[in-house]
């Protein structure tokens, strides 16, 4: 019988908003077991209060650490002490940090050396190096992308009441280093292989970036993150194999 992982999760409340709780161990079931369930904060302050609700809702232990000045990072500190407590203690071999704070990244490195898994949970705003620590970087929904294209849509309307064609977007998923990036990977298949099967084309583009993940495009499998992106991978064809599942770029033929 295959070993099921177990998991802990690990939230800085001061960083990451309470409507995060639901998609964050919904997120960590998907990875194993979830038997750790820490939450740190100082609670006296009145921005965590929307965490208090959440705590018993999803029975985790509320880890109490008062800001000693306002210039450290005390709650940084603590869940970094808790983690290799853990490490050493507990049988775990998921780590889910939720957290928008670089400082936890010698903490990320410091797990992985160790083997264990560290998956990271946090806005869109956090820096690129922290994200790549990480296995893999889910971004958390925070609604706000959602009001500003809706605010936006609306500001649009009452200027230009005549409906516009919209550009594509397909193109604006991934930034011009990753499709740079994308486009190397899949000619070194190619060359060597001669197809560059999708399941390669993951796993090297994760290795370069934590957050290439489908989720995080708003897809349930890496083939439709690929049905996303082929726009802006004009020079390439897709292929399927004998067994009708395993899915290649090839380059197009020259028209």
């Amino acid at each position: 019988m295959e070993k099921v992982n177990n998991v802990a999760v690990l939230i800085d409340a001061e960083n990451v908003g309470a409507q995060n709780a639901k998609q964050i161990f919904d997120e960590a079931s998907n990875y194993g077991n979830v038997i750790v369930k820490r939450i740190f904060a100082d609670w006296s302050k009145t921005s965590v209060k929307g965490w208090r609700e959440e705590v018993n809702r999803f029975s985790m232990t509320a880890v109490q650490q008062f800001e000693v000045s306002p210039r450290k990072n005390t709650i940084d500190i603590a869940l970094i002490i808790q983690a290799l407590v853990i490490l050493f203690e507990k049988d775990v071999d998921v780590f889910c940090i939720a957290a928008g704070d670089s400082d936890y990244t010698r903490l990320v490195r410091e797990l992985r050396e160790r083997d264990k898994t560290v998956i990271g949970l946090g806005g869109r705003n956090v820096n690129q190096s922290f994200v790549n620590a990480f296995n893999e970087f889910i971004y958390l929904d925070t609604g706000e992308e959602e009001k500003a294209v809706k605010k936006h849509g609306e500001e649009k309307k009452k200027v230009m009441p005549q409906p516009q064609p919209q550009p594509q977007r397909e193109a604006e998923l991934i930034d011009a280093k990753r499709k740079s990036d994308l486009h190397n990977i899949i000619d070194r298949m190619i060359d060597n292989n001669g197809k560059a099967f999708y399941a390669q084309i993951s796993s090297e583009m994760k290795q370069k970036y934590s957050d290439f993940i489908p989720k995080n495009f708003g897809c349930n499998s890496f083939k439709k993150l690929m049905e996303k992106l082929l726009p802006c991978l004009k020079r390439y064809s897709v292929g399927t194999e004998a067994d009708g599942t395993s899915l290649y770029l090839v380059r197009s033929p020259k028209r």
